[in-house]
């Protein structure tokens, strides 16, 4: 028994989840997959009458709300310093979509600092830190909700622009890859030199393929998660059950691509 505890204990995949929840966005990505799971289950047993369970899970996820807030508090400085990162590139150089696609960025960037900034003022008078009258704490919570609805439609502008530039790009890379391999068996190029130039092009087809995913990954969660702050607006009615679907779903699925470059690292490290 306790080799087979030992086992689990030291497992390498519990000791990566360890290294996951020991960051700032691991742990409140998993607030956030449990806070949305406890939103769906409330609502499901509220349509069968069960009202206390329904308290419990009302509990748990007010109770995670407020804790993720505290993990929040300062990020409204990386998205901000993010924007002047992206905002002092030369935009130049792009061409239709990809200007698009990059100026949309940065307004996603200022999206979410002035949601995380409202936010915040939301919790620090939650706990009578500022004294705020419930007129006040209302405008800065509506504020926080377009500050985030307007991020969220940046990004899916911003990723909708890559995508369509990324399908421009893979073009030329099929076209310039084919007239490649024609130009190789012409000029009779060694067997060595044609392996070499094919590993290339493949390892950028890997690398287009792989944005390629990402990109359509970020436009799955950011089709999911427009609808939490419209419907907290008012422009939808949406109901709480599909609002935890929704919100749980886009929380797997940033807490899968963590874990995913968490695992990277690892290897990379080993090597």
């Amino acid at each position: 028994m306790s080799s087979l505890a030992a086992s689990v204990i030291l497992h390498p995949k519990l000791s990566q989840g360890l290294a996951l929840l020991a960051t700032t966005i691991g742990r409140d990505k998993v607030y956030r997959l449990i806070q949305y799971l406890a939103r769906l289950i409330t609502w499901s047993l509220l349509k069968r009458g069960d009202t206390d369970a329904a308290a419990r899970w009302e509990g748990l996820k007010n109770g995670l709300a407020m804790g993720r807030r505290i993990l929040r508090l300062f990020r409204p400085a990386e998205f901000m310093q993010s924007a002047m990162v992206l905002a002092e590139k030369p935009i130049s150089s792009l061409h239709g979509a990809g200007q698009l696609a990059h100026v949309a960025q940065i307004a996603r960037q200022v999206g979410y600092a002035g949601f995380f900034s409202f936010d915040m003022m939301v919790w620090l008078g939650s706990i009578r830190f500022l004294r705020y009258d419930k007129d006040k704490v209302a405008r800065f919570q509506k504020l926080s909700f377009q500050f985030w609805l307007f991020g969220i439609l940046s990004s899916l502008t911003s990723t909708t622009a890559s995508l369509v530039k990324l399908r421009a790009d893979s073009r030329r890379f099929a076209l310039s890859t084919e007239m490649a391999r024609r130009e190789a068996a012409g000029e009779g190029k060694t067997g060595e030199d044609r392996t070499r130039a094919e590993e290339e092009r493949r390892e950028k087809g890997r690398a287009l393929l792989a944005q390629r995913q990402q990109i359509l990954s970020q436009l799955i969660m950011d089709s999911c998660d427009v609808w939490i702050p419209a419907t907290n607006l008012g422009f939808t009615s949406l109901n709480e059950g599909v609002l935890g679907a929704l919100g749980a779903t886009t929380s797997y699925m940033a807490l899968q691509k963590l874990w995913i470059k968490h695992e990277s690292a690892a290897k990379r490290k080993r090597a």
